[in-house]
């Protein structure tokens, strides 16, 4: 007798791996999603932490940490004496109290006796769905840099490196986004356009520059369009690195933000400098500045400091209100509503968003 032998033809076996092949080719875009979903919320999450942080802060001084309070010494160069903002502020509040009791801080941020402090990466302060090599970011400002007119230049060189930091307070809004937002609001984008945050300058042998807004910000007093209309912190992840709708950009005569962005992206949760001049005038849609007074988007063009919202996840970015609420902003918000979230008494009733 003569026993058949069972086996696999050539072209059964290529059928199973071609099967096989389908059955990945349909699973990996689930895992990524379902990955993506996961970073998301995370993301979410931190800004959750970063609201109860805030009112823990609001409960015991009264009012929202100030962007950023400079101590400038304007004699012989700008040089930064002491510096904070609202992202160190809030440290004590994020269970950071070892980082804030490591540092000297009668010197500030940029003083050699704190740099080993300032390069903590805090977990909280950085969205998962950023892509990036490292968790901090380097800035470097040479001496003789003018940082702003009436000033003197920066002296000596400024030298930072501290962990990244993917959210930011909005100081109001302006320019071409203003105008196009308020064109049939009464009274136009006149009037006050100012956002909770705020910032203070102290400086010596120099223009003297007092609390913005009169000292009015930071104060739920003063959030008369409702907390929960108006925006606390927002989502403007992967600076120092300059992205466009996704790409990072390294280089574009066109676009003065590709040269600024390394040295006033304010990407660091040290970086006190630009966290508390933070106006949002918009970029054209493909994130290109359009012109010097900015363009018509403000989520998920461009994360220059002055072009709004960014973020890497589908679709918008992540706001933190002021009542502690965190809410997804579509890249389809309308200009209006957008600019009554950012600014908190300019009477707008922006309706569901």
């Amino acid at each position: 007798m003569v026993r058949a032998r069972r086996g696999f033809t050539l072209i059964e076996l290529l059928v199973v791996i071609a099967i096989i092949a389908i059955l990945i080719a349909l699973l990996l875009p689930a895992v990524q999603q379902a990955r993506e979903a996961a970073r998301r919320t995370q993301c979410k999450n931190n800004l959750k932490q970063i609201g109860l942080a805030h009112h823990n802060y609001l409960d015991v001084f009264g009012m929202f940490p100030s962007p950023a309070m400079l101590d400038l010494q304007l004699a012989g160069g700008m040089s930064f004496q002491n510096a904070s903002c609202w992202s160190m502020a809030l440290l004590p509040y994020l269970d950071q109290t070892t980082v804030v009791n490591s540092m000297d801080l009668n010197k500030g941020p940029y003083h050699t006796v704190n740099a080993n402090a300032v390069r903590t990466v805090i977990p909280g302060y950085i969205c998962p769905s950023t892509p990036r090599t490292t968790s901090t970011i380097t800035v470097t400002i040479p001496g003789g840099t003018v940082l702003a007119a009436g000033y003197p230049p920066v002296n000596p060189t400024v030298n930072l490196t501290t962990g990244a930091l993917d959210y930011m307070q909005i100081s109001g809004v302006r320019g071409i986004f203003s105008n196009l937002a308020y064109s049939s609001f009464p009274g136009g984008s006149a009037g006050d356009r100012h956002g909770i945050a705020t910032w203070q300058v102290r400086a010596a042998a120099g223009p003297a520059i007092a609390l913005a807004d009169g000292g009015n910000a930071g104060k739920i007093a003063s959030v008369l369009d409702g907390t929960s209309n108006t925006f606390l912190t927002v989502e403007s992840a992967g600076r120092n690195v300059y992205y466009r709708k996704g790409v990072p950009v390294s280089s574009d005569a066109t676009d003065p933000d590709v040269a600024a962005q390394p040295i006033a992206g304010g990407g660091g949760w040290a970086d006190a400098i630009f966290q508390g001049d933070i106006w949002v005038n918009g970029t054209s849609f493909n994130g290109n500045p359009g012109s010097a007074d900015g363009g018509p988007c403000a989520v998920n063009c461009s994360n220059a400091r002055h072009s709004g919202l960014y973020s890497f996840h589908v679709g918008g970015a992540h706001a933190l209100l002021a009542d502690g609420s965190v809410r997804f902003i579509g890249e389809n918000i309308a200009a209006f509503t957008l600019a009554g979230l950012i600014t908190r008494q300019k009477g707008e009733i922006t309706g569901e968003f």
